[in-house]
């Protein structure tokens, strides 16, 4: 299956016989019977070609890469309702960190990965490229497409607004501006340590993590070869790509545009970032709340309501300098970021097609050059 595909890969790599990988084969206990049969195939399958034993947890190896196999799927060792995926990879992680910290593994690094991947030959040696700054490294990637030319498109749309919405970020000079995606992280050790692991989410746990390890240290993006993820549809998780690859192909065989939030809601965080910026240094209200009165009309509304003025101003109240440009860094993280953009996008902003979109905010970005 997947998996041992994803394994052949790893044992292919530079450095292979110097990895450990840790395999949480899960599911979770409101899962359907056929999620149980497969993961029951998977795990006999490594069995068979990794020689991995039997019990909660088994040794093997395939190729040059030793393996630790964790049952997570038969029946009472099933994953709690609701903490599916995200305590799947807490578990490998932990696991990882255990090791580290008690000297069998040499490297700071625990990277994440998924049953779903190809990775490229240099992908252990990669993560030398972080600095020492960095708190967490994401590998570039590209979706394969799989199945029928109405899939492949909504896979292609799909990377096209991960792109996309990093890319506002980017614009609007956010400290959150990198892509989520569990199958790409390498997290350093002592910051896995420091936020203390994946969250037990269903969903979301890589979003949620890097929101965290944001707060610790840089999140870097990898230039070097990609990591090849492939297109799937799925279900297993409430939201993700499988379920948006879902969603996007129904709307093409309804012959419908996948639409995504408007550039402009980027240019209403850009105004409030370089907001926040002048209010570090000066802790004015009166200042700040002019500064967003401006270009976008909602904005300050926006902004009132969903609590942010307050909190700026409490956090002024008790911290000056690079504390308080530190403290709202932190309260204005990835998700209220993305509260932000939705509810601009809700107010008014609205949505296009995704190559119009992507066009004017290219537009943006070229006038915010001159």
């Amino acid at each position: 299956g997947s998996l041992v595909q994803t394994l052949e890969s790893l044992s292919g790599v530079l450095e292979a016989e110097q990895a450990l990988v840790v395999v949480v084969v899960n599911g979770g206990v409101l899962a359907d019977e056929a999620v149980h049969q497969s993961n029951a195939l998977c795990w006999k399958e490594l069995q068979q070609r990794a020689q991995i034993g039997s019990g909660p947890m088994a040794w093997g190896s395939m190729g040059r890469l030793r393996i630790l196999a964790v049952d997570r799927f038969s029946e009472g060792r099933r994953l709690p309702a609701k903490q599916g995926v995200g305590l799947a990879r807490k578990i490998a992680g932990d696991i990882g960190l255990r090791l580290v910290s008690e000297g069998h593994v040499q490297s700071e690094w625990i990277r994440c990965t998924d049953a779903d991947v190809d990775v490229p030959k240099d992908y252990f040696l990669q993560t030398a490229d972080g600095s020492d700054r960095a708190s967490a490294v994401l590998y570039s990637f590209r979706h394969v497409p799989e199945g029928d030319a109405l899939q492949a498109q909504a896979m292609a749309l799909y990377e096209g607004f991960l792109h996309y919405y990093v890319e506002g970020l980017h614009y609007a000079g956010s400290p959150y501006a990198f892509h989520t995606i569990g199958s790409l992280i390498a997290i350093r050790a002592t910051a896995y340590a420091a936020v203390r692991g994946f969250p037990k989410r269903e969903a979301g746990e890589d979003f949620y993590l890097l929101n965290k390890l944001a707060k610790v240290g840089e999140v870097e993006q990898l230039s070097g070869r990609s990591v090849q993820i492939r297109g799937r549809v799925s279900s297993r998780v409430p939201f993700g790509t499988g379920m948006a690859v879902t969603k996007i192909r129904e709307l093409l065989a309804n012959q419908e545009p996948y639409c995504v939030m408007a550039p402009q809601v980027f240019d209403g965080l850009r105004i409030w970032l370089d907001a926040l910026a002048a209010f570090a240094e000066t802790g004015d209200s009166e200042d700040l709340r002019a500064r967003l009165k401006g270009p976008n009309p909602d904005l300050l509304e926006v902004l009132e309501g969903l609590g942010a003025l307050r909190a700026a101003e409490e956090a002024a109240s008790q911290v000056k300098g690079s504390q308080l440009s530190r403290r709202l860094r932190e309260w204005n993280d990835a998700f209220r970021t993305l509260k932000l953009l939705h509810a601009l996008r809700d107010r008014g902003s609205g949505e296009l097609p995704l190559a119009d979109a992507a066009s004017v905010l290219a537009d943006m970005k070229d006038r915010a050059r001159c």
